[in-house]
């Protein structure tokens, strides 16, 4: 009984794991974006081009509260972590919206608008149901971190 009891309790606990990919999916990777230029470019040309360098990944909307109210969290972090890279992915409703919205953004980095929203295949493999989120992204392109809502010096590793 008590071996059963102990199965029973860790297939429990391995049940609530959460889902922490280190890895982003091929079809993730080819998700269109567009620059602010409204070029096109897809998440894996975005992380190729940063390779060797740690990436900060903030998804967000510059209509949302929460991601504005953000931001100024995000600009302490950049003044203490120079050896990052920042990248912004926005889920505006549209490129307008979001080239307006930018003025208004006081963080500096690169800077792209996914078309799809949650509905492409990033925001699928992200599992985006809320925003502000942020990422880390490693040296190599690996997921260090895949989901915080915050930004804190947890996200340094």
């Amino acid at each position: 009984m008590r071996k059963f009891c102990l199965l029973i309790t860790i297939a429990f606990l391995s049940s609530c794991a959460v889902f922490q990919p280190k890895h982003f999916t091929q079809t993730s990777l080819n998700e269109e974006l567009l620059t602010l230029e409204r070029e096109s470019i897809s998440f894996k040309e975005v992380l190729k081009r940063n390779k060797g360098k740690k990436i900060f990944v903030q998804i967000f909307a510059t209509y949302c509260p929460y991601s504005q109210k953000s931001f100024k969290d995000v600009l302490s972090f950049q003044k203490k972590n120079s050896q990052f890279e920042y990248v912004f992915l926005s889920v505006d409703h549209s490129y307008h919206d979001w080239k307006r919205g930018l003025e208004s953004i006081p963080v500096k980095g690169q800077h792209y608008y996914i078309q799809k929203k949650g509905k492409g295949e990033l925001g699928k493999f992200l599992k985006l149901k809320t925003i502000p989120r942020f990422l880390i992204v490693d040296e190599e392109g690996s997921i260090e971190i895949f989901k915080s809502s915050k930004v804190s010096d947890k996200l340094i590793r």
